[in-house]
């Protein structure tokens, strides 16, 4: 297998987990209620890894890429492990850790079915108006497309010092 066939294999593998996204992500909003913002949070972190391994794709020597294309495993991970890492950046969120005026601003939902205070009440919260909505699909996507982000972000963290400063 040849390069050009490596590319053309990986591309189609691409775009049907490209498509999947899509339909998960339309499925998630359908019919979650009120876990809605993590699956939409999940499922941009898989888009943007899902884009940022797309873009590294002209990098890779080419029996990197005819390695690739025997395993869907390897073109899947990096896409899952962005909507993972789009997940700890949005507890990141929750939890006032990472706060500033270019992150979104995260507050309880008032009809939450949840009345005691339990884990479960992290599943009740939401962005503060479309502006935090935009913001916080920004940094999902971003912890996914570059999932060095939210690893130093995370060492930032750990050294004591909060994002935005």
């Amino acid at each position: 297998m040849n390069r050009q066939d490596a590319l053309n294999t990986l591309w189609k593998r691409l775009f049907i987990i490209f498509v999947l996204l899509l339909l998960l992500s339309l499925l998630a909003v359908s019919k979650a209620e009120g876990y809605t913002i993590p699956s939409i949070v999940f499922i941009a972190g898989n888009i943007g890894g899902y884009v940022g391994f797309h873009r590294q794709l002209s990098s890779l020597s080419d029996d990197e890429l005819v390695g690739l294309c025997s395993s869907w495993f390897g073109v899947l991970l990096p896409s899952f492990i962005g909507g993972i890492l789009a997940g700890l950046l949005y507890i990141l969120f929750l939890s006032g850790v990472v706060q500033g005026e270019l992150f979104p601003l995260i507050v309880s939902d008032e009809n939450c079915r949840f009345t005691e205070n339990n884990f479960y009440k992290i599943f009740c919260q939401h962005a503060a108006g479309y502006a935090s909505y935009a913001k916080l699909l920004f940094w999902s996507f971003v912890a996914g497309f570059n999932q060095n982000y939210v690893v130093d972000l995370i060492d930032n963290i750990k050294g004591g010092k909060k994002a935005g400063e």
